[in-house]
């Protein structure tokens, strides 16, 4: 079975886009506008930047994206952009976990899921309106 694509929009980049009139917000479905309709359901997610201290990672979490719902299963303690996971703090990015509900946006994600930082996913989107 294919993995499914997703993509992680952080909540700066959501904001951008919505500022430039170039999204908007159907419940949980992101519809950017392009050249071709791009729709994405959105779930509450959090990718793990760097370790609050120290520079050993036991839990091997940095660059990972998980959901709210996979983090508070895992017994995580979240406070903003803050996570505790084993007693080890992280700093992390909130955004969005967006599963592509058309072919558009399919391609999108598959191209993008190797985004490492906000602005580089900001300048793709952009890039393709």
């Amino acid at each position: 079975m294919a993995e499914e694509k997703k993509i992680f929009i952080s909540q700066e980049v959501l904001d951008a886009l919505f500022e430039q009139g170039q999204a908007e917000l159907k419940d949980d479905i992101l519809i950017i506008h392009s050249k071709e309709k791009q729709e994405f359901k959105l779930i509450p997610a959090y990718k793990f930047l760097y370790l609050a201290e120290g520079n050993y990672d036991p839990n091997n979490l940095l660059g990972k994206i998980f959901t709210a719902e996979e983090l508070k299963n895992a017994n995580a303690d979240i406070y903003m952009d803050s996570i505790l996971y084993k007693d080890v703090a992280y700093q992390a990015e909130q955004g969005f976990l967006g599963i592509p509900q058309t072919k558009k946006a399919e391609k999108t994600a598959e191209k993008v899921d190797e985004a490492v930082d906000p602005q580089q996913l900001a300048n793709f989107l952009l890039k393709i309106m």
